[in-house]
Formats: C-alpha cells, structure tokens, sequence
C-alpha cells in the first residue's frame, strides 16, 4: 500500500507556522533597536560587548570619557549632567564628563537606558543587578530614616534623678520638657534646672 504524500493543507499549516516562529524571534530581536531608534543618540559598544568608556587624565583633573556617540550627543550629555550633577563636554562623537568617580555610573546607565548597540546580555544583566540592588539600598536607607526619626514616648510619671538629668543632650530636655508642657526655651543650664525641679515637685 502506498503512502499518501502530505496534503496541500497540512504544508500551509507547517508553513504558516514556520512564519510565526520567525515572527516571534524576529520581534526578541529588534526590541532592543526599537528602544534605541526611541532615543536620539546611541553607543557603540567596544568589540567586548562593553561600554566604550574610560578615565583620562587631564591637566588639572581626571575625566571619563564616552566614546562612539551617535546622533544628539547633545542631549546624551546633557541627560548624563542631570543624572550625576556633574559638568561635561562634547567633543566629536565623545563626551568628557569631570569626575573619574563617575565611570560605573555612566556604565550603568547606558546599558540600562538601552542606548548601547551591540552590548552582551553579561553586560546588561550586570548593569541590571547593581541598579536594582542601589534601589533597594536607598528604600532600606528611607526606611531608616523614618524609624531613626520617631520619637520614642516619653513617660512623664516615670520620676528623673539628677544624674539622670545632666547627663541628658539639650535635644532629649527639650522632648522631656515638652512632654510636660514646659517651656523649652533657654540655654542647657535653664533646661536642666526646670526640668529637675518639675521632675521634684511630682
């Protein structure tokens, strides 16, 4: 018994199909162009798949310098000033930015902006993990703070002794004083001995 040779029907559909995985590879592949075309200004990246930036020194300072800018380097500089608060230059398709202190910054932010072509996905997923791990830093340093800056209740039942007292910062009289709706005015001398002599009286 021969075999049936495959149906016009079932050759458009592998073909149809063929045509939707070269789509969805084809759509990973560009998503990083259409990020780039987005911008007005794009990196080359060095043979490495790296950054091309370096420290060079200068007369009387040391700059980080950008190279293999494209279109408004501009604008790439001027983005770069407002994210580090710092001065810099264009000089052809470079940009000096002062401050050798900056060079990971300006790492970091160009692969995560997406403005490199031709960075390796080591690169990116390196920039990716340091800017997560800094914002995770700054809500723990925020976190902190806020807790640093709640006072703790003040039980004004509780009585003082002297040494108690003295030894207090003129910051924690004043909190103590106030909690006892006295007057916190004066020098530490004057907030020592009003607060001794409340916490006498109760």
């Amino acid at each position: 018994m021969k075999s049936q040779p495959p149906s016009k029907r079932s050759n458009m559909l592998d073909f149809s199909k063929l045509l939707d995985d070269n789509h969805t590879n084809d759509t990973c592949c560009h998503k990083n162009e259409e990020v780039q075309q987005s911008l007005p200004y794009t990196v080359r990246a060095t043979k490495k798949g790296g950054v091309p930036c370096v420290v060079e020194s200068r007369k009387h300072h040391k700059v980080v310098v950008l190279s293999n800018v494209e279109g408004d380097t501009a604008a790439l500089l001027s983005v770069l000033q407002k994210k580090l608060g710092a001065g810099g230059v264009c000089k052809g398709k470079s940009i000096e930015v002062h401050g050798e202190h900056h060079l990971e910054k300006i790492k970091n932010f160009c692969l995560n902006s997406g403005c490199v072509v031709g960075a390796s996905k080591q690169n990116k997923a390196a920039a990716a993990v340091v800017t997560q791990k800094k914002n995770k830093t700054s809500v723990d340093k925020g976190k902190n703070e806020a807790s640093t800056k709640t006072k703790p209740s003040i039980d004004v039942t509780k009585p003082l002794t002297s040494k108690e007292v003295k030894a207090m910062k003129p910051t924690e009289l004043k909190d103590h004083l106030s909690a006892r709706q006295l007057s916190t005015q004066g020098n530490k001398k004057e907030l020592i001995s009003r607060l001794l002599e409340c916490s006498q009286n109760s």
